[in-house]
């Protein structure tokens, strides 16, 4: 095999792969590092939205989780207790010592249908007593929803506040209990938006229902504008202008969580990060470069060593398994020389008989017949040179020599020297060829030892009394050679593994098994393809395919 353009090839894969490797790692490391102050902004933005979006979800479920449970501990006493039963001095005592134990509910109430006081425990006594809520909005809500989570408002006490209340399920009161606003507030302003963020609640009508961190107390009429939008959608928002901006619905739709952030100076590490990074990247790209030209001599020297490796080996396989095909024809060959070695000698000696009888010249006859004799001799020697002949070049040694072939000869050729082991085995070989086929560059010694392996598969597959047929056609821009046997075909696990190096189903001893795993190597050298399959009406059968073109070039991949 010349080594030449496989040198050349991997001299050329050395360069382009350093080059590749340098392109892909270091343009792109130079690229990303000269837009980072583009694209930074923006992505960072993109992920401070998500996460404010996250935060503010994340907040809304914890807000009405905790609405929602200072509500069920109120319908859960009502559930125990109606409300007259609630507003006895002492169950009122103890229901306000557990609902204020938290630090969650200022004051408790229990008011009866007609919106009057049946009892409290509260700091605002003095304020609430007498007190009627008939015609509070929130006392209407309660008793038509039957549950109740209502804004900030001064009411009675005239001091900013907001209640839960859950109607009897009779119908008879309502037991009212009063937000601990401090802790209210804190639910809210423990929100993490950044040093210069802000958290807080406004009601449909842009009120502030808990206090600012940069003590806003109204919002603008574009922002109004969207918060009232967002809360008939009831949903989430996350926009952007010098601020980044979050919101989303609470308490059933009633109120809005704005949670809003500083782009400006949540940029301020990055602008010292960048400069450290334009240092790394170059560093960087100067290391990259030193060890792709490292890296890819090695890799690619590993390559070229361990395909001459394998070229050697496979090259020794196949002489090996082409000595072992030889050794087995030796004894079917040297019957069909031995054959007209014994008619040669015959006739010899029949030539001396007619010599020791007389003078050659004095009779016509005596002529004739020698010259018969002769033409024995003569006839018998070729036969013997064409079988020699076919064992020589069959045993020529592999060169990878590829001409113009005639595959129709080379397969009949090949089906000459198995015809004896054939015949003595009672086995018939039928002939179908195409005629006329194109000839095909291809190494005529490596394709006939393909079919030699083939077809001594198939003897030993057959055994005894059976039938090979051999077919040659041309599909599209392939010459398809098929060996069809009439043996008992190929089981799953035999197809599974029947290119495997070693694998063989034959005594011990009679197989190496190399025979396909040699050929397939030849056929993909070849530029071919060898298949096997189980044929419908049994038998296994053997299909090669052999390309118009010819192999690959030699410079091209092994």
């Amino acid at each position: 095999m010349n080594t030449k353009p496989r040198e050349h090839y991997y001299a050329r894969q050395k360069y382009l792969f350093a080059a590749v490797f340098v392109v892909v790692s270091v343009i792109p490391l130079l690229v990303l590092n000269y837009n980072t102050a583009r694209f930074y902004r923006a992505s960072w933005i993109e992920k401070t939205k998500l996460e404010i979006a996250t935060l503010a979800s994340d907040r809304k479920l914890l807000i009405d989780r905790f609405l929602a449970e200072q509500e069920e501990r109120l319908a859960g006493y009502l559930a125990l207790d109606p409300a007259r039963a609630l507003a006895a001095p002492r169950r009122i005592d103890a229901l306000y010592a557990s609902l204020s134990r938290g630090g969650v509910i200022a004051d408790i109430g229990v008011i009866d249908r007609h919106g009057n006081h049946l009892a409290y425990r509260g700091p605002f006594e003095k304020e609430l007593a007498g007190k009627n809520y008939a015609d509070a909005e929130w006392f209407a809500a309660t008793l038509k929803n039957g549950r109740y989570a209502s804004d900030v408002f001064l009411g009675y006490r005239n001091v900013p506040h907001m209640i839960v209340a859950v109607a009897d399920p009779s119908g008879e009161g309502i037991l009212r209990a009063t937000i601990d606003s401090t802790f209210f507030n804190n639910l809210v302003a423990s929100a993490n938006v950044g040093p210069d963020g802000d958290a807080f609640i406004v009601n449909r009508h842009g009120e502030f229902q808990t206090p600012g961190r940069l003590g806003r107390t109204a919002l603008s009429a574009d922002e109004l504008a969207r918060f009232g939008a967002l809360a008939e959608a009831d949903g989430i928002a996350v926009w952007q202008d010098e601020r980044i901006h979050g919101a989303v619905t609470l308490n059933s739709g009633q109120w809005l969580l704005v949670l809003e952030t500083n782009v400006a100076s949540s940029l301020a590490s990055w602008q010292q990060a960048r400069a450290r990074d334009t240092a790394l990247v170059a560093a960087a790209a100067v290391l990259i470069v030193l060890v792709a030209v490292l890296v890819t001599r090695t890799l690619v020297g590993n390559l070229e060593r361990a395909e001459r490796e394998h070229n050697l080996l496979t090259h020794q396989v196949r002489e090996v398994e082409k000595l072992a095909l030889i050794g087995r024809l030796s004894a079917s060959v040297a019957h069909e020389v031995n054959n007209p070695l014994q008619i040669i000698s015959d006739q010899a000696g029949l030539m001396d008989d007619l010599l020791d009888e007389g003078d050659s010249g004095d009779s016509p006859a005596l002529r004739d017949e020698l010259r018969q004799t002769v033409k024995k001799i003569r006839n018998q020697v070729r036969r013997t040179a064409t079988i020699t002949r076919r064992l020589l070049g069959f045993s020529h040694p592999l060169d990878n020599q590829v001409v113009p072939t005639d595959i129709n000869q080379a397969v009949e050729e090949t089906v000459a020297l198995l015809e004896h082991e054939a015949s003595r085995q009672h086995i018939t070989v039928e002939r179908h060829y195409q005629a006329q086929l194109p000839a095909i560059p291809v190494d005529a010694s490596q394709f006939q030892q393909v079919v030699l392996n083939i077809l001594h598969n198939a003897l030993d597959a057959i055994g005894r009394g059976g039938r090979i047929l051999v077919t040659s056609r041309l599909e599209g821009d392939q010459v398809v050679v098929a060996f069809a046997d009439s043996g008992p075909g190929l089981t799953p696990e035999v197809i599974e593994h029947l290119y495997d190096p070693f694998f063989t189903t034959k005594p011990k001893g009679k197989g190496t098994g190399l025979g396909l795993f040699v050929s397939r190597d030849i056929m993909a050298r070849s530029g071919g393809r060898l298949s096997a399959a189980n044929r419908p009406e049994g038998g296994a059968v053997f299909t090669v395919r052999l390309p118009l073109t010819g192999p690959p070039p030699a410079g091209g991949e092994a």
